[in-house]
């Protein structure tokens, strides 16, 4: 195999051989291997998007990922919305109007490039992988193939008998987003509101005064915070 081309087919038999599934698998390594900086696997859920692979001493990524779910836009959004690629060589070109939002924080560090492929079982999509880079420019021939060969690999381990040990509680893949979930059901039970109110209410609060949706949610679980007064 040349050097340019990144060895996902291995790296994905193993994981399949070791009978872990994407637990297996090391985000840090498949992005080297793909010539990117980081990359990460949401999986589609009620609430949207749950973070579910990635690299956590990754801060960046996960930022990137967090601030697209708070602000409801972006192209891990776009890619899981449309069921197609959305290939950003640099984010700093984008025209305004495509992510409004997302684009105007630019007191976050957002990566260069972004490149959002989704996971599609035939008609349904159950996810999105979606690497980053911090040099803007687009994938090689090379590293595009391996990219989508990596989302197909991913696509069957979540949706085989293989892909069970990411769900069990022998070995679950991390839900980064749990105490969101967590806080969203706490803010149904405060404020006596749907569930769907409740998670808009918490991102448009961490939003409105800049915090990290995270942040918000540890308020209202740890501190029954009911999100009607500005943080101290």
């Amino acid at each position: 195999m040349p050097a340019d081309i990144p060895d996902i087919p291995g790296l994905l038999a193993a994981a399949i051989q070791t009978g872990q599934g994407l637990s297996a698998l090391s985000p840090g390594s498949c992005a080297t291997a793909l010539g990117l900086d980081s990359l990460t696997l949401c999986l589609l859920d009620q609430s949207g998007l749950e973070l579910v692979w990635y690299d956590p001493d990754d801060s960046a990524a996960i930022a990137f990922e967090d601030l697209q779910y708070t602000l409801g836009e972006g192209p891990t959004l776009d890619a899981a919305r449309t069921g197609e690629l959305v290939l950003v060589p640099d984010l700093h070109t984008v025209p305004e109007h495509r992510w409004p939002a997302l684009l105007a924080a630019a007191q976050q560090k957002l990566p260069s490039a972004a490149h959002a492929v989704p996971l599609n079982l035939g008609a349904v999509r159950i996810g999105v992988l979606t690497g980053h880079r911090s040099i803007p420019g687009p994938l090689t021939r090379a590293q595009m193939g391996a990219l989508l060969a990596l989302a197909e690999g991913a696509t069957m381990i979540l949706t085989t008998p293989d892909g069970i040990h990411d769900m069990s509680s022998n070995n679950p893949l991390p839900l980064h987003r749990a105490l969101i979930h967590q806080a969203t059901g706490a803010l149904t039970v405060l404020l006596d509101i749907p569930l769907s109110e409740a998670l808009a209410r918490l991102r448009a609060y961490a939003f409105t005064h800049n915090l990290p949706l995270l942040d918000v949610a540890h308020d209202v679980v740890h501190h029954q915070a009911n999100l009607d007064n500005p943080p101290s």
